[in-house]
């Protein structure tokens, strides 16, 4: 069987202060326990480079950020992201488990 097929990709949506993180935490642990491997993740984020963009977006309102210049950023933080940290997870059969992805993208944009 493809490795990448036993890995899996949950993402967990919602607003600020909704209790992503508690409820990434306690998901972790019950997979952990159920001797499964958890890789934790956020968006934006995740990378070095996705961790600059973050820091970038969160400055936007000091400087002035045209809608399409914010939106091209997260996906190229996304596509790092995918790329570098999600699929090789994936593939090595671990289960992530990310704080936002394009479900956010929609809703923000």
């Amino acid at each position: 069987m493809n490795a990448l097929a036993e890995g899996r990709l949950i993402t967990l949506e919602g607003i600020e202060g909704a209790g992503k993180s508690s409820h990434m935490q306690f998901i972790a642990e019950k997979l952990q326990q159920a001797g499964k491997e958890v890789l934790l993740t956020r968006e934006p984020g995740g990378t070095d480079l996705g961790e600059g963009i973050r820091a970038l977006l969160l400055k936007k309102n000091e400087q002035a950020m045209f809608e399409q210049t914010e939106l091209l950023l997260m996906f190229a933080a996304r596509a790092q992201h995918v790329q570098q940290v999600i699929l090789p997870a994936m593939a090595a059969g671990k289960i992530v488990i990310c704080d936002r992805f394009t479900d956010s993208s929609y809703a923000y944009q």
